[in-house]
């Protein structure tokens, strides 16, 4: 995954850009924009990063992302479906310059604020506006402009949770090239052995500069974010798979049985079996 600026280019000379992906995969790597964006994923499942957050994402997520905030979704490829998501993005002048100062959207203006970390919204609401989006693409330019302004107002009343808490990204080249290689290299090795000795040699620094430089851009340290990262990977083996637990612990990087449970629930709240009985409760 590569943190790139990706220009959001709307031929249709409309004030926002609406639009329905259905890939193999979602291609787009590691970005940000300076527009906001309301993604909502129909299908496939796989790996989301948003700022310093590391989650396994499943259809029917809705998440709004706020300008500047380095993210992308990297698709499960060992599963047949394909990667579909609705996804409306607009900047600060959807409505004109000034159109947030409003009395009358206030509410939007605060929920727009804290999307600057990203927001999900729960399963129930996820649902409801996610299809609310999806029926948009039949509707005239005029009907979806109203439409996302009501869909902006209803989710500012619901809650949501914040998920690169803390986390803000410096779009500096230089840091964003780091930034890059070393998620890259995690995402190629996280089932080996990695410290950060190696990550440090990988961006020509100390492993101490290193330390320092990853906690100050991700606000948590590279050994939390490793175990975030190979947690995300196990509870994806898991809803995907029916391989052992024990086997999926090795693949994801813990030849540890137990330290793999501990980590497991330090960032699910559940154990890996528990885990995987309230997915397969919910789909059958």
């Amino acid at each position: 995954m590569k943190a790139v600026f990706e220009p959001i280019f709307n031929y249709s000379n409309e004030s926002f850009y609406y639009r329905v992906f259905e890939k193999l995969e979602f291609e787009t790597p590691w970005h940000y924009h300076p527009e906001w964006e309301l993604t909502f994923i129909t299908e496939s499942t796989g790996i989301r990063s948003v700022g310093n957050s590391i989650k396994a994402y499943h259809p029917g997520e809705l998440v709004l992302l706020g300008p500047n905030l380095p993210h992308c979704w990297k698709t499960n490829k060992t599963t047949k479906q394909l990667a579909k998501s609705t996804v409306i993005q607009f900047d600060k002048n959807l409505l004109g310059e000034g159109w947030m100062e409003k009395e009358e959207f206030l509410l939007i203006k605060k929920l727009l604020c804290k999307s600057s970390y990203g927001l999900i919204f729960n399963e129930n609401v996820s649902t409801i506006y996610g299809e609310k989006m999806v029926l948009m693409k039949g509707m005239s330019p005029t009907l979806r402009i109203i439409e996302i302004i009501k869909l902006l107002h209803e989710l500012s009343l619901e809650k949501y949770e914040v998920l690169s808490l803390g986390a803000r990204f410096d779009v500096d080249a230089v840091v964003s090239k780091r930034i890059e290689k070393i998620i890259d290299f995690v995402n190629n090795n996280y089932q080996d052995k990695i410290d950060s000795s190696q990550l440090g040699e990988l961006v020509f620094m100390t492993p101490v500069s290193f330390s320092k430089f990853f906690k100050k851009t991700f606000k948590k340290t590279f050994t939390s974010y490793l175990n975030e990262y190979r947690v995300s990977k196990a509870c994806e083996l898991l809803k995907e798979s029916d391989t052992s637990i024990e086997q999926i612990a090795f693949e994801t990087g813990y030849p540890n049985l137990s330290f793999f449970h501990r980590q497991f629930k330090l960032f699910t709240s559940r154990t890996p079996a528990q885990y995987r009985a309230v997915f397969l409760d919910n789909i059958y």
